[in-house]
């Protein structure tokens, strides 16, 4: 099931889903099918946690223009919790696309449709699944959590924040240039109980937008950003 919000969104390597710091399957890529082909693929030599393709035989120096697609949410299928709020999901991909705006910075313009030195970016949050909030919560983020089968039932096994995210950029004839699958972890343990929270995910799209600034400098041949 995907739900497509209408909210622009930037990114070279993102998407969201909340699992276990020792869960042994969050480290192996997980698709979605949103991107298609996945063949090129391949794990990025200076970056973990994410599979990445660059058309290198490119000349992106004219490329000084972003426009993104509006993202899809791609939700697990039979949700435990149907009741989504799209206020929740439309925040989540504001923090994403603020953290992307903050990084890019006044050196590259954002423009709302295709043309001659424009980047398309069109990206997906994958594998989210709703759970129903507490009572009185406002900062929640509706994803369950995925936790150590072995140690669930005790409540011991630690978990984190961790994002997925899939994203392709196509140049101005709609021709794929870059895809990535990317996941991230954040910094901090939480215990089971503990509700994730806007805060949490910050780090892990602002850490992406960086990325995807500096990996953009990088193919253009422009003086990394101090």
């Amino acid at each position: 099931m995907k739900l497509a919000l209408k909210a622009a969104l930037l990114g070279l390597m993102l998407a969201a889903g909340v699992a276990s710091a020792q869960d042994p399957a969050a480290a192996k890529p997980q698709y979605s099918g949103f991107l298609g082909d996945y063949s090129k693929l391949q794990p990025a030599p200076d970056q973990e946690g994410i599979q990445i393709f660059i058309d290198r035989s490119r000349d992106y120096r004219a490329y000084d223009k972003v426009k993104f697609d509006p993202i899809e949410v791609y939700l697990t299928p039979n949700p435990e919790y149907k009741g989504l709020q799209p206020d929740a999901l439309k925040r989540m991909t504001d923090v994403f696309l603020n953290s992307f705006k903050k990084a890019l910075g006044a050196e590259y313009q954002l423009v709302d449709a295709p043309g001659p030195g424009v980047l398309r970016v069109h990206a997906a949050i994958t594998g989210v699944q709703a759970v129903k909030p507490s009572l009185g919560a406002t900062d929640f983020i509706p994803i369950k959590a995925l936790f150590n089968i072995g140690r669930a039932a005790a409540g011991a096994s630690p978990q984190v924040a961790e994002m997925t995210a899939e994203i392709e950029v196509l140049d101005e004839k709609g021709a794929r240039v870059a895809a990535a699958v990317a996941t991230r972890k954040g910094d901090k343990s939480l215990s089971q109980r503990d509700q994730i929270t806007w805060k949490d995910l910050q780090p892990i799209t602002d850490y992406w937008g960086t990325s995807f600034r500096q990996r953009l400098d990088e193919l253009r041949g422009v003086k990394p950003k101090q």
